[in-house]
């Protein structure tokens, strides 16, 4: 993934920019309120924001968004041998999270199947299932996985795109559940990210007839007669794209602060593609699409975040990533909130929940601990080194001392966004909350009787906060994507709040609330796989519908 940032000054003000340039600057839209029934508005005022187009194209599928899900359905649509239009806010098909990130969950590639590993539909079926406590739709989640290994055979057997075994740093029980994108298995760097990774989809789709529509977005759907037949688009200019089906895969809200501080209750650091702002979910609601029940993110497993950091998080930089280490956390009140071990060892799934909990919550240590990284200790080794109850430490840590590691707590200090005091009172009083006296007390006694009796963490975790000077560190949130948007049907169509699909509406990847459940599953990479394998779906059942 990307350490690619923004300060919460210049994301602001970025969200802030109405019109899409020749560079693709982000459209900042600020939430509407929810759509009320089309029984009670009437089909003329879902459409009363319709604007005179400049130009009208016509396919058989247009497709808004061109991430993971928008490509792969594009790749299915044409496979089919139907015309395709692509709306792409972006200038190219590199800028989604679907094009970054390090590689998606799968089930059955030939690389699993090569490398020995048993690993079946029906274990991970059975283990996801069970894990969102069948809160997702069973039939779209068993057909994504069933198309998740050809997906990765099909990046490197029809288009080129090398992919490789990842390890199973999360624990799930075989040596692999999850591919990259390195041709050199040793060497990160040789990752193909952006148009590297989606431009052989790209060239495969207009080499099929099929169009893109860079820096443009969609913005309006076109019905007639309670059927979706197309989408108003405005980029240089406004354009309806007139198709029999419409595929919705804008990438989710994470570039839209005010969505997410109304859906999560606090500000969440954005990670990831910033052109995504909610609007193919308003769009969907705006014609009678109803919407999930699962709400959340894919947090960020590398760090904790600050919107007030220069760089917003650091990878393998102690003043950002302590706050996954296990260590004690607490919230605005100086209380603790969760077992950390949980947070230490699931940092994307259970993390990414466990932070919106937490909202603006602090990781405090002390001295003797931060003198312990300082030595060359690894955090794994210094924790305790239990490969039982800190696998992921295990798997990512071990053996990587940190470097500079009193030099980046004391520029957090300087920066503000990390506190120093002499005294326990001192630092209570510094950071606001004065019940940290009493929680460091109790928990310093959990730490010298090797047994938490308050959340039950793994002893490994339980360090003392006993030498002055102290340190808390203030985190936010942060999320590479968003869980939630609209519910669907197992052929991903839109449903109303009757459960009845809008003709001719597909919705899938990030703006999909039907494959994702809340927390993130913790199987690495699923959120991709939902993307690739949503796409593929999606374009599938269209063309099927159209035929």
């Amino acid at each position: 993934m990307s350490n690619t940032t923004v300060s919460r000054r210049s994301f602001l003000t970025l969200g802030g920019i109405a019109a899409l340039g020749a560079g693709a600057a982000l459209a900042g839209c600020a939430p509407k309120a929810p759509a009320k029934d089309l029984a009670e508005t009437g089909a003329e005022e879902a459409g009363a924001a319709m604007q005179t187009a400049d130009e009208t194209k016509e396919c058989d599928i247009a497709i808004v968004g061109a991430g993971g899900a928008g490509m792969w359905a594009a790749v299915e649509a044409v496979r089919a041998g139907k015309s395709v239009i692509v709306i792409e806010k972006g200038g190219d098909v590199g800028v989604s999270n679907g094009s970054i990130a390090g590689g998606p969950f799968m089930v059955g590639s030939k690389l699993q199947q090569q490398a020995g590993i048993a690993f079946s539909i029906e274990e991970a079926f059975n283990h996801i299932m069970e894990y969102s406590h069948w809160s997702t739709n069973a039939a779209a989640v068993k057909r994504a996985l069933e198309l998740s290994g050809s997906t990765v055979d099909e990046f490197t057997d029809e288009f080129g795109v090398a992919t490789g075994l990842r390890p199973d740093n999360y624990g799930a029980g075989h040596d692999s559940v999850r591919c990259n994108f390195q041709s050199d298995p040793k060497d990160s760097k040789t990752q193909a990210k952006g148009v590297d990774r989606m431009g052989p989809l790209q060239a495969f789709i207009e080499g099929n007839g099929g169009e893109f529509l860079f820096n443009t977005a969609g913005k309006r759907l076109i019905m007639e007669d309670g059927t979706c037949t197309g989408i108003q688009c405005e980029g240089d200019s406004i354009i309806d794209v007139k198709a029999k089906a419409v595929i919705v895969a804008t990438g989710g809200f994470l570039g839209n602060p005010e969505m997410m501080t109304e859906r999560f209750g606090t500000f969440v650091n954005p990670l990831g593609n910033l052109l995504s702002v909610g609007e193919g979910i308003e769009m969907v609601q705006e014609v009678g699409g109803q919407v999930s029940t699962q709400w959340g993110i894919a947090g960020n497993e590398f760090s904790g975040s600050n919107q007030n950091a220069d760089g917003l998080w650091g990878k393998g930089n102690a003043a950002f990533s302590i706050g996954i280490y296990g260590t004690l956390l607490v919230n605005n009140q100086g209380r603790r909130f969760s077992n950390e071990g949980k947070f230490a060892n699931l940092p994307l799934a259970l993390g990414g929940a466990i932070s919106l909990v937490g909202g603006q919550y602090y990781a405090v240590v002390d001295q003797a601990y931060v003198d312990g990284l300082a030595g060359g200790t690894d955090p794994w080794t210094l924790c305790g080194s239990d490969a039982e109850n800190w696998r992921t430490g295990m798997m990512t840590l071990k053996d990587k001392p940190l470097e500079d590691v009193q030099a980046n707590i004391d520029a957090g200090v300087d920066a503000g966004w990390i506190f120093k005091a002499d005294t326990v009172e001192a630092l209570a009083e510094a950071i606001g909350a004065p019940e940290l006296v009493a929680t460091l007390d109790e928990y310093n006694g959990y730490c010298a009787a090797g047994k938490d009796e308050q959340f039950y963490k793994p002893a490994c975790f339980l360090q003392p906060v006993a030498e002055g000077p102290f340190y808390a560190m203030q985190y936010e949130p942060s999320a590479w994507v968003t869980i939630g948007g609209i519910r669907t049907n197992d052929r991903l169509q839109a449903i109303d709040n009757a459960g009845i699909a809008i003709p001719g509406l597909y919705v899938a990847g990030a703006d999909n609330g039907t494959l994702m459940s809340a927390p993130y599953c913790d199987y690495e990479g699923f959120s991709l796989m939902c993307a690739y394998s949503g796409g593929r779906m999606a374009g599938m059942y269209a063309a099927e519908a159209i035929a």
